[in-house]
């Protein structure tokens, strides 16, 4: 059995407070819904403001600004001249060294050209961070979305990628100069510690606790895991818990037809606090979404020493590393079925997972390196004060 609680710590980045400027360095950070958003953008940020990372000790003094605020749907329209007025506002009164935006695609392509516009017309340097799925059909077609996200691309003076496999996309099929991206992976707070791996062990004879945590619905795979999961039956001895807002009904009543009520669980919307609790008592965390940037949901599994099941989708691999923490597997059932098998029939397996995920967060996703990275590039941008 590996005991974490026992092992040394793995070695922290460079302080950020080490070598901070005399002024912080004033950043305007856009986000989507602010401090209550539910989306993975703006967890990030809290769980960055819950840290105390990218505060004005560490050279930096951030001031935070949601784009789309509470508005749902379509409701951004009506609602986006009043943020966008707040933004103007914000750069006349915070007067910022720099606009650090945070975007992915659809409505979120409009919103950020407006803001990355009056940027830069009040002279001040923009950072784009890319959190969505790339839109390589609209890029080759030069469609309106393909055209936004180009035009935000040739607005910025840094674009952040969450990992390689965007890195590269930026500059083969949106023409980002190599120098102009910088890859800063997602992090999160080390809300396991301390953790006895391998799981399981600690109470031989219960069931294998699979978690699904995200958007429930059709486009993170709930559906083909209800499916995977039937095709389970009464294979081994597991339970499996789906978190999350979205289509619950529609899922609950596939699993309920499947003979899977007494076996599966929908919580709805819980906050990040109990979706760690549930992360940290995971077995296996699986995601068999047809589209992701770097699924959080992924990093919080590896996190709480979970083995990961996912489907290879944009930065998924640099988290699923396939074979030693997790399984990537095709978008079908037979596919997941068969991956979450092989660890429940396996417990040696299974808990040898669980503590390379854990190692591997340890290693590439903390919080600390996140506020490193960050840092790092907005000492790059920063206009002189």
């Amino acid at each position: 059995m590996i005991d974490l609680a026992e092992a040394p710590p793995p070695a922290a980045p460079r302080g950020l407070r080490a070598g901070a400027p005399a002024r912080p360095v004033r950043v305007l950070c856009v986000t989507p819904s602010g401090p209550d958003g539910k989306g993975g953008i703006d967890r990030l940020y809290l769980y960055l403001r819950e840290g105390g990372r990218l505060a004005e000790q560490d050279g930096v003094a951030v001031h935070y600004l949601a784009s789309r605020g509470e508005a749902q749907g379509a409701g951004w329209i009506a609602a986006f001249p009043g943020r966008a007025l707040a933004f103007a506002a914000a750069l006349a009164r915070f007067r910022p060294d720099l606009v650090h935006i945070n975007f992915a695609t659809g409505g979120s392509l409009v919103r950020k050209r407006v803001l990355a516009a009056l940027a830069r017309r009040a002279g001040c340097p923009v950072v784009l961070h890319f959190h969505g799925q790339f839109p390589v059909d609209g890029i080759a077609r030069r469609d309106l979305s393909g055209r936004l996200f180009l035009s935000l691309c040739r607005a910025a003076d840094r674009v952040i990628a969450l990992g390689e496999v965007s890195r590269e996309r930026f500059v083969a099929q949106a023409g980002v100069a190599p120098e102009r991206l910088r890859v800063v992976p997602n992090g999160i707070p080390d809300f396991a510690a301390p953790l006895r791996l391998p799981k399981i062990a600690a109470a031989p004879g219960r069931p294998v606790r699979i978690l699904f945590a995200g958007e429930v619905g059709t486009r993170k795979g709930v559906p083909v895991l209800i499916e995977a999961l039937a095709r389970l039956g009464r294979q081994g001895a597991w339970t499996c818990t789906v978190a999350g807002n979205g289509a619950v009904e529609a899922c609950a009543a596939q699993a309920r037809a499947a003979g899977l009520a007494e076996r599966v669980h929908f919580t709805g919307w819980i906050p990040s606090g109990e979706v760690h609790r549930l992360m940290i008592e995971a077995d296996i965390v699986v995601l068999p979404s047809e589209a992701e940037n770097m699924p959080l949901s992924l990093i919080e599994g590896a996190c709480a020493g979970a083995a990961l099941v996912a489907t290879p989708v944009a930065e998924t691999r640099a988290v699923v590393r396939d074979g030693l923490n997790g399984v990537i597997v095709e978008r079908d059932a037979n596919s997941v079925a068969r991956a979450l098998a092989g660890l429940i029939d396996d417990p040696a397996r299974l808990g040898r997972m669980q503590a390379a995920s854990r190692h591997l967060y340890a290693q590439h996703f903390t919080l600390e390196a996140l506020a490193e990275r960050l840092r790092a590039v907005y000492a790059e941008v920063a206009r002189p004060g």
